[in-house]
């Protein structure tokens, strides 16, 4: 049996078909007026929304629309080319395009007229889409799928499905329309995800607890926590799943993780927290960041992870090799540059892979195995340098799981030591010591680097070889033998670089890197000065790494010029680095950590009692 279309309309190589037929669209969920927006600029050009990376963004809606960080949840799907895909609720297209580029075929269900519309006319080039005007309960097909996505739309099921069990029938239904060895990938809110615990509005109702109180106004549109979602998917049938979660959440991934993978202290997913929410400024009540890091010390992390990503299948399938770690391309970056990482791993190894993010970015890709021999032939008997194997238009690593120095610095930090870790940047200097290094003014670096001549007015001590990447983490340590290895190396050189420059950039990094462990740990005996930005922003560097900078022959305000100089010729949009460090900097011994925001989560009442007894005092 299939459905009977009312109508349907050529788009370009899209076909849109109706299954009911409307002249307006139905009271649905919309975003108002910056859909239409949306609408009225892809009918104009269909081209509209192609450089998204480099746009401002006119409102929250049409970033989350637009925004190419979308693309994140499911870059890193192995994907069956042959495949046929229905995807459930597309929106306005944010991933119908990824899913045209990997699949055979592309079924777009969308009941919203003018999101389709959206949809049909951002993605018309696709001659493998069809685009459906309808709901699920509405949709029937001969065909059976071999996968199906439900992203972000599971919540709305008690409002469009509807049912006794609307949520569980809504994915009873899906599993019929799936091949026996098909797959469902759902993405959703997690009812007790940290924003939420920290303060931020429900997406859905907009106010403040009601997900984590468990929804006690009447309300159709909900979310569920892991437990609840983990039932509810088995009773529809699915009794094969793989928890990720993507990270801040699923609706602006930057990283996405499995549930095989621990944070650490130090992971750079805390980078992206708090999570950025759409409906107004968020008030953290509590640091998002540091309740998110307690909570995975007490092994809690997928309980209260803010959204979540399933892979769901009705039995289980054995697969070679997985994915238990995503991060996407840096959108800061301009497009030549932009690279995906990921870690794989199946029952014989760990893999580290690095992926092209673009056509122009797969030239960066294979210029990379070039500066990876340069460093090997430069470092010698010194380091190890770990080289990648070029297949295709990705580089395969072998996982090395030594810490790095950061990692070494921050345990010493974490257990007391009064110098922040000094040890290991004397060894990493020790280490610089050795290598090939020549008295030149380095005329290639100036040029790359866009500096002026004026700025190099007599020789400086340069290393041989341009090897800026090798900062502190961007070297894995081996304890147990004392062996050094080097990673990374993007941006190696083969013409000579002021030793200097890598020595400002190594601490530059540190200072970032370590800024949260310095600043909990500041005290008599361990003193700071202020190194750059200003109110909440600000970032100390210990005392007992000045004398470092101090032994330096440029200064910091021209470090800070050819640092800024560097970025801009990666990014596309202007850096300039901000240094606040001063020749006699004061010295602090107590600094108020940047995590800590008592004041943002003040109620307006409570504000006032605190003003009032103030003036009685």
């Amino acid at each position: 049996m299939s459905v009977h279309f009312e109508k349907t309309e050529q788009i370009g190589n899209v076909l849109v078909k109706y299954i009911q037929a409307k002249e307006k669209d139905a009271p649905v969920y919309s975003d108002g007026m910056p859909e239409n927006r949306l609408y009225m600029k892809f009918k104009d050009d269909p081209n509209y929304g192609a450089h998204a990376e480099e746009a401002r963004f006119a409102s929250w809606a049409e970033e989350y629309h637009l925004s190419p960080l979308r693309l994140n949840l499911l870059k890193w799907f192995p994907f069956d080319p042959k495949g046929m895909v229905l995807e459930v609720g597309a929106g306005c297209g944010a991933l119908t395009g990824l899913l045209c580029q990997k699949l055979d075929k592309v079924t777009a269900l969308e009941y919203s007229r003018q999101r389709a519309l959206i949809t049909a006319m951002r993605h018309s080039q696709c001659s493998n889409l069809e685009v459906i005007v309808g709901g699920l309960q509405d949709f029937v097909s001969d065909k059976k799928f071999d996968l199906i996505t439900v992203i972000g739309v599971l919540e709305y099921a008690g409002k469009f499905y509807g049912g006794e069990n609307p949520h569980e029938s809504f994915l009873t239904r899906l599993r019929g329309m799936l091949n026996p060895s098909g797959v469902l990938i759902l993405a959703i809110e997690n009812k007790i995800g940290l924003k939420y615990i920290c303060g931020a509005q429900e997406d859905h109702t907009g106010r403040v607890f009601e997900s984590i109180y468990n929804y006690p106004y009447p309300n159709e549109v909900r979310t569920f926590s892991k437990k609840e979602l983990t039932d509810i998917l088995h009773a529809a049938g699915f009794l094969s799943l793989e928890w990720y979660y993507p990270l801040p959440d699923y609706k602006m991934p930057q990283q996405v993780i499995s549930e095989k993978i621990t944070p650490t202290d130090l992971d750079s997913i805390w980078r992206l927290f708090p999570a950025n929410t759409a409906r107004q400024r968020r008030k953290e009540i509590i640091s998002e960041k540091r309740l998110g890091k307690t909570l995975t010390h007490a092994g809690l992390f997928g309980e209260f992870a803010n959204s979540f990503l399933v892979i769901a299948r009705p039995e289980e399938i054995r697969r070679e090799t997985r994915c238990v770690r995503f991060i996407g391309a840096n959108m800061a970056r301009k497009s030549e540059f932009r690279t995906n990482k990921q870690i794989c791993e199946n029952s014989r190894e760990k893999l580290f892979v690095l992926s092209a993010d673009n056509d122009s970015s797969a030239k960066f890709l294979r210029e990379i195995v070039g500066r990876e021999a340069i460093a090997k032939k430069y470092f010698g008997d010194e380091a190890e340098v770990v080289t990648g194997r070029l297949d295709g238009n990705s580089l395969i690593y072998p996982y090395m799981a030594f810490p790095t120095i950061v990692d070494l610095m921050a345990e010493a930090i974490s257990n007391g030591d009064s110098g922040f870790g000094r040890f290991w940047i004397d060894e990493y200097l020790r280490f610089l010591s050795k290598l090939p290094a020549t008295q030149c003014i380095p005329q290639e670096f100036m040029k790359e680097m866009g500096i002026a001549h004026r700025e190099i007015r007599k020789p400086l001590r340069c290393f041989c070889c341009g090897i800026v990447d090798c900062v502190p983490h961007n070297i894995l340590v081996d304890e147990k033998t004392g062996k050094w290895y080097i990673v990374d190396n993007e941006f190696t050189y083969d013409f000579p670089v002021p030793i200097d420059f890598l020595i400002w950039r190594a601490i530059g990094t540190l200072v970032v890197d370590l800024q949260e462990h310095i600043q909990s740990h500041v005290c008599e005996r361990r003193p700071v000065v202020l190194f750059s930005g200003h109110g909440k922003n600000r970032e100390y560097m210990p005392l007992s790494w000045l004398d470092v900078l101090e032994g330096l022959e440029i200064s910091p305000r021209q470090q800070a010029r050819w640092s800024s100089a560097f970025q801009n010729t990666v990014v596309y949009r202007k850096y300039n680095a901000r240094v606040r460090l001063k020749s006699k900097p004061r010295v602090l011994r107590r600094v108020s950590v940047a995590e800590i925001k008592v004041n943002e989560g003040m109620t307006e009442l409570t504000y006032k009692v605190l003003r009032k007894i103030k003036r009685l005092l």
